[in-house]
Formats: C-alpha cells, sequence, structure tokens
C-alpha cells in the first residue's frame, strides 16, 4: 500500500511539475527580465530606429478596447493572445515589401529575427499549456484578426509605400509596447 501511493504521489508531482514550472521562456528571475522581455526591448528599440517622423495622423484606429479586455483574462490565456497577435505582426512584415522605405535591411533582418524567435517560443508555451480558450479570448483574437487583416488591406491601398508603412510601423509599434504592458501586469 505504502508503494502505490508513493509512486501516485511521484507521478502526479511529475505531471504537474511541468504545469507548475510553465513557460521559462516568460519566467523572470528577481530582479532580471525573461527572455521574452528581454527580445520584446529589443523589438521596440529597433522598430523605433527604424522609423521617422511622419507629417500626417495614419487613418488606423488602435484597438483599444480588445486591449482592456485582455487585461481581464488569465495569465495563459494573456500567454495566447500574445502569440496571436505578435504572429499577426509577423505575418504582416513576411510580405518583404518595403523597398520604398528608406530603412536599413540589417535592422529589418534582425528585427524578423528576434520577432520570428519570440513567435516560435510562445507557440511553444502555448502550446504545452493545452489551456482550452474561452469564448471570449476566441472572440478577441477574432477581432485582432481583421484588425491585422485591414493593416494588410492599408497597406496594399497606399501602394507599400513608405508613408504606409511608416503609419504601419507606428501602428505595430503601439501593439508591441501594449504587448509588452500586457505581460508586466501578470
Amino acid at each position: 500500500m505504502g508503494s502505490i501511493s508513493f509512486w501516485m504521489c511521484l507521478v502526479m508531482t511529475i505531471c504537474t511539475w511541468n504545469k507548475t514550472i510553465g513557460c521559462t521562456w516568460m519566467r523572470t528571475l528577481p530582479r532580471s527580465p525573461s527572455m521574452f522581455q528581454v527580445f520584446s526591448n529589443n523589438t521596440i528599440t529597433m522598430l523605433q530606429k527604424m522609423g521617422h517622423e511622419v507629417s500626417r495622423d495614419p487613418q488606423i484606429t488602435f484597438p483599444d478596447k480588445q486591449y482592456r479586455q485582455v487585461n481581464n483574462f488569465k495569465a495563459e490565456e494573456q500567454m495566447a493572445f500574445i502569440s496571436h497577435t505578435l504572429n499577426a505582426i509577423k505575418k504582416l512584415y513576411s510580405s518583404g515589401k518595403y523597398e520604398s522605405t528608406a530603412w536599413d535591411q540589417k535592422g529589418v533582418d534582425k528585427f524578423m529575427n528576434d520577432l520570428y524567435r519570440q513567435t516560435s517560443e510562445l507557440d511553444q508555451c502555448v502550446k504545452s499549456m493545452k489551456t482550452r480558450l474561452s469564448k471570449s479570448v476566441k472572440r478577441v483574437n477574432k477581432k485582432m484578426s481583421l484588425h491585422f487583416k485591414f493593416l494588410k488591406n492599408y497597406l496594399k491601398r497606399e501602394e507599400y509605400s513608405a508613408s504606409g508603412w511608416e503609419d504601419i510601423r507606428t501602428v505595430v509599434l503601439a501593439h508591441l509596447q501594449r504587448l509588452d504592458t500586457t505581460l508586466s501586469s501578470q
């Protein structure tokens, strides 16, 4: 009887250990940022350096309502939202049609590499959690998908012009900053 209890306890410990360890990519040690935060800061800094001031206001509304809803999500749901949004940003920039901009190609490549690293690590975290997403998370993710579809169509309408990309860069920068603060609030 004692050995069955021991083995049962051991199995339960191993099964819950992975869940309690969580995602090491997102975990912070005392007084140090997580790897996600390091890469997040890098992508924000690179995107800031890529751009310049635009003389006109972009005609793009920011999805503040969705971000306010995300603040009420559980940590796992927030992580799924962050992953979804970063993947949408990566897809938007994957078109590679920024010849009209004055962006340094090495900077763009570094930005894309860091963005790819963030999405691949986060996708692994979300996959390992096996959390079932609530209807509200799915609804917010759907609205974000529509927002990024609008951004893609906006670029097409602007014919991938330098000013169109600057508008997109400004909005994406706001997204990255909000995602960073969403993570910080966990």
